[in-house]
């Protein structure tokens, strides 16, 4: 592995310390106010401040399920749990609707999540409708094939996971339920509905049967080192397996060449705008 370090014993690649942090982050923001009263005026900054970092994690959490954080499998289940109480979902129930599905079929018919489920119309009432059918149709999918397609040893990592975010949630509520209602919930909610929605963004209007204009990229610096190189679509697209930090190298060695000039985009805030605003 070209970004690996054989001095680093506990993870693959020495980058993931980021991602290692971030997660702490996000706990820590989702827990800060059981600790202390946060003022009425800074609540709405506390929640978009969190809700990003639960983003974060859930993108973290995508590049986990390509490429393991750690090097020992046990320390990578653990980081799952951690992945799980971070974003408020199961580390390892995304595999089945992304790696075993999204990515084989790619905006294709059989897609949970194909643009298709967008519908027409104006572009915000598209993107509400997108997040919310793939939400029923990732639901029905994995209800119908987890225990037919996932190997043994991701089912019991989930049932791992799910034991433990119960549990989390428990004490949460037990110990103040408006709390965790207002700054758990809220930012866990917004973490998930940001994923499921920016998929729509790489994916709206590309051609699924292109080699190379299935996806839609976001090259900005500063949003990729943000969103853990989540931008380059295409080369991830490409070579699910090679890990986030190699993506924006072979983005302009493999996929600027050949790619459709207008399916790279500098910013996703400003196309967002533009293309899903009433």
């Amino acid at each position: 592995m070209s970004g690996s370090n054989p001095e680093l014993r506990m993870l693959n690649y020495k980058q993931d310390w980021r991602s290692v942090v971030f997660v702490i982050v996000c706990l820590g923001l989702i827990l800060l106010p059981y600790r202390i009263d946060i003022p009425a005026s800074y609540t709405p900054v506390c929640l978009m401040l969190a809700g990003l970092f639960c983003f974060c994690v859930c993108i973290i959490n995508h590049n986990h399920v390509h490429t393991a954080t750690f090097q020992q499998a046990a320390l990578n289940r653990l980081f799952g749990v951690l992945l799980t109480l971070a974003k408020g979902h199961t580390s390892a129930g995304v595999i089945l609707a992304h790696n075993y599905n999204h990515h084989v079929y790619n905006g294709k018919s059989n897609d949970w999540i194909r643009p298709e489920l967008a519908g027409n119309g104006p572009g915000i009432i598209r993107l509400i409708r997108f997040i919310t059918n793939s939400v029923v149709s990732m639901t029905r999918g994995k209800r119908e094939q987890v225990d037919k397609v996932l190997p043994v040893e991701i089912v019991r990592q989930m049932r791992l996971e799910r034991i433990a975010l119960f549990t989390f949630i428990v004490f949460l509520v037990v110990l103040d339920m408006r709390t965790f209602l207002m700054f758990v919930l809220i930012p866990w909610m917004t973490g998930v509905l940001l994923l499921i929605g920016v998929n729509l963004l790489q994916h709206d209007k590309c051609e699924p049967d292109s080699a190379y204009n299935h996806s839609r990229n976001f090259t900005s610096k500063l949003g990729n080192w943000f969103f853990f190189n989540n931008g380059y679509h295409t080369a991830h697209h490409m070579y699910p397996g090679l890990h986030w930090s190699e993506l924006p190298d072979l983005h302009h060695r493999k996929v600027v060449p050949f790619i459709d000039k207008r399916l790279d985009k500098k910013s996703i805030m400003s196309f967002m705008i533009k293309n899903y605003t009433l």
